[in-house]
């Protein structure tokens, strides 16, 4: 069974909804780690202790460097370390990107992380980059989120050929902002099933 590191302190209601999650994560074929401080009731679940906490408001990258004993930090270097395949934390999302910067690093040529959210549609499961990780972008980063996405469609979503589609502000080619219209044209040119442009709607 795949082992997951699971943050158990972070998120608004943790640790009893994270360690409730992950118990019943294990049904489902998942090896959950929970990473916490000593004492914590794990439901006969493995934990890795961990003394210290990123709370929500703190400051992201300070607090990676700051708390590397924190359960947020320990279990994206569990990862790092190969002791698990994969981490999950509902706590602070920018100290959840430092950390995987610092301890899992980027997959050579990515440029830009991106946070993918996967979406439900009528048409069935689409998935959503950038969601967050990055303030602003340039028109290689776009690029490389579609790349991103259409692996990640592919492979996790097991969408076969899965089409990518451009948000904007309108369907037409020639709608957008100087960056949009830049990217368009990257996407227009490459080997990825570019279906054009989207509007907010289309993601329903």
């Amino acid at each position: 069974m795949i082992r997951i590191a699971v943050d158990a302190m972070g998120g608004d209601r943790a640790p009893e909804e994270i360690v409730a999650g992950a118990q019943a994560a294990v049904r489902h074929g998942v090896t959950p780690i929970l990473v916490g401080p000593a004492g914590l009731d794990t439901g006969g679940l493995e934990l890795v202790e961990a003394p210290h906490t990123i709370g929500m408001d703190e400051k992201p990258v300070e607090a990676v460097r700051h708390k590397p004993e924190s359960s947020l930090v320990v279990a994206h270097r569990l990862v790092g370390e190969g002791g698990a395949a994969a981490v999950v934390s509902a706590g602070n999302t920018g100290a959840m990107l430092a950390a995987g910067l610092l301890h899992l690093r980027r997959l050579p040529g990515v440029v830009r992380p991106a946070i993918a959210v996967p979406i439900p549609t009528r048409s069935g499961p689409s998935v959503l980059l950038d969601a967050g990780a990055n303030a602003d972008a340039r028109p290689e980063h776009l690029f490389q989120f579609a790349h991103m996405g259409s692996v990640f469609a592919e492979e996790i979503l097991e969408v076969a050929r899965p089409e990518v589609r451009l948000l904007s502000i309108g369907e037409e080619a020639e709608k957008g902002n100087r960056l949009t219209l830049d990217a368009h044209a990257l996407l227009v040119e490459s080997d990825l099933r570019f279906g054009g442009n989207a509007e907010s709607r289309d993601l329903l």
